[in-house]
């Protein structure tokens, strides 16, 4: 294995460790409710997509995962929807059909 294809396995590594722990931190964080989440690793930090809800308007996505070592800059992609209800199956399921 040369040299290069070392670095590339390694920085992989690096960028889905990273990606798996900003996921885990707010798969835990207390009044966040994640619908679908994509986590990108970037140079300087990470880009995070998806759709979630928050049940309190003071929580800050970004400040969450600022604090995980290796995200400095952080572009938030989310769609966030502030105090939502839950959406319910019997709705869904009449729309369908």
């Amino acid at each position: 294995m040369s040299g290069q294809s070392r670095f590339v396995g390694s920085a992989f590594h690096s960028a889905r460790s990273l990606e798996t722990e900003v996921r885990r931190a707010l798969n835990s964080a207390e009044g966040l409710d994640i619908g679908s989440l994509v986590v990108r690793k970037l140079p300087n930090g990470i880009c995070l997509e998806g759709v979630v809800r928050v049940s309190s308007d003071d929580f800050d996505v970004c400040s969450a995962v600022r604090e995980i070592e290796g995200v400095g800059e952080v572009v938030n992609h989310l769609v966030i929807c502030w105090n939502c209800p839950e959406p319910t199956s019997g709705v869904r399921d009449e729309l369908f059909l």
